[in-house]
């Protein structure tokens, strides 16, 4: 293995990338197209990376989560419309699944008046905004549960060919 960086403030990719005990030169053999010296680039922050390098880093690295981070930090339309998902615990993940289920099941009654007629009058919007805060962490929980399986199937903890297999069957 190479000599590991002592420099302060690493950024994200440059910190995966050592979790993972590549040089920049292994990694790049392990990337299609990304060279050592662009992956250097991009971890000093002289080259801001482009989608598909962090593609190939999530995957060379085993961290699908960077495909989150470049999207939610790093991407104008990602900015606006992705939120950042941290990745936790499986049984955090579905507790907190759950409790934003169990949040919104009451509130489908009213979510229904307020649809009812096509449009959202002002004496519905809080109401309506209050639900739809609660429908973002329904999603924001689900998107949670998917990046655990992308991480956990990247690091071959779990059986993904199966698990696509089933989800289609159930189609």
């Amino acid at each position: 293995m190479g000599k590991q960086s002592t420099r302060e403030n690493k950024n994200i990719y440059q910190l995966c990338r050592e979790e993972q005990g590549l040089t920049r030169e292994k990694a790049s053999e392990q990337m299609t197209g990304v060279s050592a010296s662009r992956i250097e680039k991009i971890e000093y922050e002289l080259q801001d990376p482009t989608p598909y390098d962090v593609v190939q880093m999530a995957d060379c690295y085993k961290r699908p989560d960077l495909c989150n981070y470049y999207c939610s930090h790093k991407c104008m339309i990602g900015d606006r419309y992705v939120p950042e998902i941290e990745v936790s615990e499986l049984s955090n993940i579905i507790l907190e699944t759950i409790a934003s289920l169990n949040e919104i099941n009451p509130l489908t009654g009213r979510l229904i008046q307020i649809a009812r007629d096509g449009k959202i009058t002002d004496d519905e919007i809080r109401d309506f905004a209050f639900i739809s805060k609660k429908l973002d962490e329904v999603s924001l929980a689900i998107d949670s549960l998917n990046l655990w399986v992308d991480k956990t199937a990247s690091e071959n903890k779990i059986n993904i060919q199966l698990l696509n297999s089933e989800k289609e069957r159930l189609k």
